[in-house]
């Protein structure tokens, strides 16, 4: 027998039985006596991806597949390293890869399901999800792939089914239970969900902590609501993991000159609603450094008081750090206590006179935004459709003017009159400069959930914010009216996916407003 193969073979045996050491030495004999051993190779970026070498694991495996492509296994594990380092368009290629090979493999089903979430192919990613469970029937984690997938799609009842097939598979899956509790929440069954987060909880699912976070800061509880808010995830990982902990946490006002490094966690809504922090930092005498992308600084830098950067400032020490989301918390919010003095932003006095002579004054001015963040990640349910703004428009004398970018011809498709303003609307360098600059000559915006939004209400401009079924929890529950935006008025679907009574209700308030003004 080959003296290479012989010795792979005593390092597989080494490994079922438990001696890592032992099968890594041998593994490495057999190695040096056949560099291109394709089996070989791949059982080492196995055992280096269990030391969490993941970069090196992957690049193992694609040299085995390079030498031999007839592996599938190997496919399932280099699609899985890859998909682990957030590369989700090479981990796709390699789980299509190995189900040219193996086309009833549920592992490679199931992986393809996971990259094809993350890469927003939702459709797909609960058919492959479901075809895994056609070749293995007992996999929880396919179940619990086709219940994201369903999730995601905004479809909770149908998720809910799928989560419950995992916990039935595997009683004690924290994600199948987490995934419990979100579908249902996102059915308005708070009590269950809030059941399911604990037991996912005591089984050490971290998100578990956020998603009850979460249902507390939506039925108004911040004192407990910010505590598990805290174990948000960023991008896969921990709050600490994705941001790093360079120095101290900062727990809050208290120690006057104070040099705070805040780090900005979320997306663009979020860096518009916690950004009123960061005046109150500077009114306690903290010096605040507040690393946000550029593009963001010009609309900010008038009001916030806080130095601005883009990145992380190198060998600067400060005292401490936080996150700009976990601000909320370190000043101790609660429901009755948001800091919503409005406006806390500001638009640029000469592109507003601009925008105003642009648009002129003809007509109740509305401002529309349909569509969310383009993320594939992003929640798609925030959205509206396009024609649902129909029913705004059909009111005389209103003009509606889109303030995103969208594809042009969506525009000229639109059944009614749609105004854009122009190629050179925010096309420059800054974030929302024009958006705002417009708005002050709207006489309202009409938003979906989305960093827009939160604009408007940070300017004290009107602002109608059309809200799906299960809202996120900073727009609270069973009201109308926001305590972060006063300026705002919410608009509720009453039935998942209904946005026919959302606009209907939201027109015959235009028409009443309209009539108010005109009298």
């Amino acid at each position: 027998m080959d003296r290479a193969v012989a010795l792979y073979g005593e390092a597989q045996a080494l490994f079922r039985v438990g001696d890592i050491a032992g099968a890594g030495d041998r593994l490495d004999q057999a190695m040096r006596l056949r560099p291109n051993f394709a089996e070989g190779l791949a059982f080492g970026g196995y055992l280096i991806e269990l030391s969490g070498k993941l970069e090196t694991a992957a690049r193992f495996y694609g040299r085995a597949l390079e030498l031999k492509a007839d592996m599938p296994v190997v496919w399932a594990n280099y699609g899985k390293a890859l998909f682990r380092l957030r590369q989700f368009v090479g981990a796709l290629a390699a789980f299509d890869a190995g189900l040219e090979r193996r086309a009833t493999d549920a592992d490679l089903w199931n992986g393809r399901a996971a990259a094809l979430r993350e890469l927003g192919r939702l459709e797909d990613s609960a058919d492959a999800a479901a075809r895994a469970l056609r070749y293995d029937p007992a996999s929880a984690e396919a179940a619990v792939n086709l219940g994201n997938a369903l999730h995601k799609l905004a479809r909770p009842s149908e998720a809910l089914l799928a989560y419950n097939k995992a916990c039935d598979l595997h009683p004690d899956y924290g994600d199948a239970l987490c995934g419990t509790g979100l579908a249902l929440r996102a059915l308005g069954r708070l009590d269950e969900a809030r059941s399911a987060f604990a037991q996912a909880e005591a089984l050490g699912c971290r998100e578990a902590i956020s998603g009850r976070g979460c249902l507390d800061l939506m039925l108004g509880d911040f004192e407990n609501g910010w505590e598990g808010y805290e174990a948000r995830w960023i991008s896969g990982r921990s709050l600490t993991d994705a941001l790093g902990v360079r120095f101290p946490w900062w727990r809050g006002p208290g120690r006057a000159g104070e040099r705070v490094l805040v780090l900005n966690d979320h997306g663009l809504g979020d860096t518009i609603q916690f950004g009123r922090y960061l005046p109150m930092m500077r009114e306690q005498g903290v010096a605040a450094t507040f690393v946000v992308p550029r593009r963001l600084q010009g609309l900010l830098a008038p009001t916030v008081g806080a130095r601005l950067v883009d990145s992380v400032p190198e060998h600067e020490v400060f005292d401490a750090q936080i996150a700009l989301s976990s601000l909320p918390r370190a000043f101790r919010t609660r429901a009755e206590s948001i800091p919503a003095e409005v406006p806390y932003l500001v638009a640029d006095p000469a592109r507003a006179s601009r925008w105003r002579e642009r648009m002129g004054a003809r007509g109740f001015r509305v401002g529309v935004v349909w569509q969310g963040n383009p993320d594939p990640a992003a929640d798609r349910a925030r959205s509206f459709p396009l024609a649902a703004l129909g029913a705004l428009a059909a009111i005389p004398d209103v003009r509606l003017i889109s303030l995103q970018k969208p594809d042009a011809a969506l525009v000229v498709a639109a059944p009614f009159a749609l105004e854009t303003l122009g190629p050179d609307f925010d096309a420059g360098e800054e974030a929302f400069a024009d958006t705002a600059a417009a708005m002050m000559s709207l006489d309202l915006v009409v938003s979906a959930d989305t960093s827009v939004a939160h604009l408007a209400g940070a300017l004290a401009r009107p602002v109608w914010i059309a809200l799906k079924f299960d809202a996120e929890w900073r727009w609270l529950r069973d009201r109308d009216d926001s305590p972060w935006y006063p300026t705002a008025r919410l608009f509720r679907q009453t039935e998942a996916g209904d946005w026919t009574g959302v606009f209907a209700r939201m027109a015959a308030a235009l028409r009443r407003r309209r009539q108010s003004r005109t009298a």
